[in-house]
Formats: C-alpha cells, structure tokens, sequence
C-alpha cells in the first residue's frame, strides 16, 4: 500500500490490495502494556491559576495564590484571561528516570473565535500566534529533576466559548536511551497491518508478541533503569524483523494549494494569500529536503514575478530542481461552462507559453479541481495542449456509477486518462497526528474510496473549504 500526501491541500495516494475486516475482538492483552509504556512519557497538567487579563503576567513577583483553579476541558465566556502554574521538573514519572529527556509543554485551546495566544516561560516569550498555529513548546533540552518552570500564559479572546482541552509535559528519551513512547506508537501502528494480510498474519502477530514480552516493567520497579531500557532495545530489535514486510507500505507526500483568485475577498487579498503560501512552501522545502509542492493558475507566479522577484527567483530553482511542479496550465482555473471553446484554447496557450518562459517547465497535468462542469471537446484540447492526465472533483451526474480513474472521451474521440476524486477537498482532513492514530484513519479512508476505484490505487485530498473551516470553529 503506497500513500502519496500532499500538504495544505494534500493529497494521499494509497496503492497495494487491502482489505480491514471489522471484527469483535476480546479485550486487548497489550492494552495495560502500552498504556504503562504511555505514561512514562506523559505528565498531566489538570489544573491552573487563571485571572482576567492583567498586564505583565509572566512576572515572577506577581502573587497568584488566592487566583481561582480552572480544570482542562472547563468553559469560559468572560473574554481574555490569563493563566499561570509552576512546574517542576520530577526526579521520576511513573518509575522512569526523567534526568537528561527532552521536555516539551503541550497547552492547547479551542474558542468559539479567533484568538491569540501568548506563552512565557520564567519571565521568557517562548510562543505567540493563534489558534491554528499552536503546538507543543520546547522547555528543555536535557531535563533535570528540580528544573522549575514559570509558566504563564495570555489568552487574548472574546466573550465567548473558550477552553484548554489539553494541558500536559510531553517527554522525549535522551539520544543515548531507547524511547518507550516510541516503541508504543511502533507496536501500535504495526498491528493492524499485521493483522490486515492473512498470507504470514501468524507469523507476523507472534513476533509482535515476543517483542510486547521482553519489555521489562519489574526492572523498572525496583529501581534498574538500565535494565528496563535493555529490554525496550531488545523489544525494537524484535520488532525490527519484520521491517522488510513493512517497507512494502509507503508514504508520499506532496504540498498543493487550491486559492480562488477572488472569491469572498477581492483580488488585492489573493495576491497576499499566494505570497505567504508561496513563502511558507519555500520554508518547508528548506527544513524538509524532500517536501514537495505543487501549484496550479500561471496567474499567481505572475503576481509573485512582478511583485516580490526574490520570491519568484527561489521558486524557479526549486522548479529546477524538480522539487516544485507547476501543473493546471490555464491562467487560472476557469469555468467550463459558459465560456466559449476559443476563451478554454486562450487559457491553454497564454499560461502554457508563460509557464515555459518563465519557468522553464511543460505543464503535463491538467487540473481543475473546483471547477463546475467541463465540456466534452476537452480530452481533445487537453491533447493538442500537450497533458497527459485530467484532475478534477465536480460535476459529475451521478456519482454511484462513476470511477474514480477512466478514460475520458471527447466528442472527436480523443482520450485522456481523467482522475476523479469523489470526496472533494477533504476525505483525509483531520487525520490524527499520532502514528496509530494515522494508521487506523488511513485503513478507514482507503476502504471509502474501494467502490470508486477500478484498481488498488487511491487518491485522496486533505485540505478543507473555507467555509467549512470557518463552522468547525
């Protein structure tokens, strides 16, 4: 099973037969296992003291005492407030030997509106920014027990439904140990598909198991951590075996963006959309060596060419290096329905001869993903115009007797290879962000797509509308 993810709008592409039957099962015999493995890396914070906003709160003279106690998962609707807690570092969590981990504060919140948080750490600005960029803050690098932290926190919102659904220290194991967080999400993760191919299942469940066997608690008990992390070794070399059957399973990942060029806001404001996605694609190639991206409408490296050159100079050498894929070839993604077939060939050619100027690339995959119809003379503009693929998901009349792959015909007979993707923007949306998580989601959305595809393959976007975002808030 091969998966291909694309972010922003990403798109996963599972190949490989696969079929998840859902069956009763007795309870599980790893469950305290894991959950154990679990709590050696994870540190509750139930509770802290909050105040209505008051300046300066990260300022260690400030006297918090008689502040009242708000739990995770308790609802206010008072507006900003900030909130404050000491946290020391313990000389062991549940047995495990903290000295030398990497600690992470992971401090979450939900609102009913846009808001901005702020984090301090002993009197430090260690986070700002809003609810859709919030993620686990660094606290230490080697960790010592009676390490103390001054965390104090501003949530700038309004009056309106608002809480901290998780608040907890998350830690990672020192270079030198075996992480059991690790290890679980391992186990975890390879179960299912263990489970999933009856061809080896046996075999492949029983060296699971002798792995889940050679984790020694009792080490951990009386005290011998290094006992404890020899068996957490010994469990991953078990574990390891059976890497080769695992490596059969992939994952792809590639960036797309799909931006209306003026939809609900006017073009002025598009233009500062593609510059901070265009901006942040550019960040994440250099973080990430193998981050992909694609981009359709020859309008948007037109704006960012004009524009911001420096901008544009960086992404013609990620096109070079075969890292950025412009695809679409139109000027932008343009209605099918009312104009005319000379306006659909004008599209074709001025963003095709730019995208070669400009870019020094041929545009092969034709996309219009949200585009409302397309005419049936395409397949044979698409060929002349040079694409050998057609992307789109709307409409179709009738979408229980469609593919999700076929051979679309036009009315002269030309063919193109179409790929239609049923679920729209967002049939992987939401997918967890913990490894077992992951995997049970992607089992679920792969069988989804099994009465639309005519082959082992699958294809399916991450991404979510505006709107649609907008009411989850």
């Amino acid at each position: 099973m091969n998966i291909l993810v694309a972010a922003a709008l990403p798109a996963i592409f599972l190949s490989g037969e696969v079929c998840f039957a859902q069956n009763d099962k007795p309870t599980d015999p790893y469950k305290p296992i894991l959950e154990r493995l679990e709590s050696l890396e994870t540190m509750a914070l139930p509770e802290w003291r909050y105040h209505d906003d008051i300046a300066h709160p990260e300022d260690p003279s400030l006297n918090d005492a008689d502040w009242p106690v708000v739990k995770s998962n308790e609802e206010w609707k008072t507006g900003a407030r900030v909130l404050r807690r000491l946290i020391e570092i313990p000389e062991k969590l549940n047995g495990y030997a903290v000295r030398g981990t990497r600690i992470k504060l992971e401090i979450l919140f939900t609102s009913n509106e846009t808001m901005t948080i702020t984090v301090f750490s002993n009197g430090s600005l260690v986070e700002h920014g809003d609810e859709d960029t919030q993620q686990p803050i660094l606290l230490a690098e080697n960790a010592q027990p009676g390490q103390k932290f001054l965390i104090a926190v501003r949530v700038d919102n309004a009056p309106v439904g608002t809480q901290m659904y998780r608040s907890q220290l998350n830690l990672e194991a020192a270079p030198n140990r075996p992480d059991p967080n690790i290890l679980r999400e391992e186990i975890l993760s390879v179960r299912p598909l263990a489970a999933a191919f009856p061809d080896g299942k046996a075999e492949r469940e029983g060296q699971i198991d002798a792995s889940v066997k050679v984790i020694d608690f009792a080490g951990l008990d009386r005290g011998d951590q290094s006992a404890f992390d020899e068996s957490l070794r010994q469990a991953q070399a078990k574990l390891s075996v059976l890497k080769p059957w695992l490596k059969q399973f992939t994952i792809r990942a590639a960036g797309n963006s799909h931006i209306d060029m003026a939809w609900l806001w006017p073009w002025t404001e598009t233009v500062e959309v593609v510059r901070n996605t265009f901006r942040s694609a550019l960040d994440l190639m250099r973080e990430y060596p193998d981050f992909k991206f694609t981009m359709s409408s020859a309008r948007t490296y037109v704006w960012m060419q004009e524009k911001y050159p420096d901008l544009f100079k960086d992404i013609e050498q990620r096109v070079r290096e075969g890292r950025w894929e412009v695809i679409g070839g139109m000027w932008v993604e343009p209605d099918l329905n009312m104009p005319g077939g000379e306006s659909f060939v004008r599209q074709l050619l001025y963003a095709k001869g730019y995208c070669r100027e400009a870019l020094g690339t041929d545009v092969k995959v034709g996309w219009l993903l949200d585009t409302f119809g397309h005419h049936a003379q395409m397949p044979q503009l698409l060929r002349l115009a040079g694409f050998n693929s057609f992307w789109f998901f709307r409409g179709v009349e009738d979408r229980n007797k469609m593919p999700s792959e076929f051979l679309w015909q036009g009315l002269d007979g030309t063919r193109i290879p179409a790929f239609w993707l049923p679920f729209a923007y967002g049939h992987l949306y939401g997918a967890p962000k913990d490894l077992p998580g992951f995997t049970q989601f992607i089992r679920s959305r792969y069988d989804a797509l099994t009465p639309f595809s005519r082959s082992p393959d699958r294809v399916g976007l991450a991404g979510v509308d505006d709107l649609e975002h907008l009411d989850r808030r």
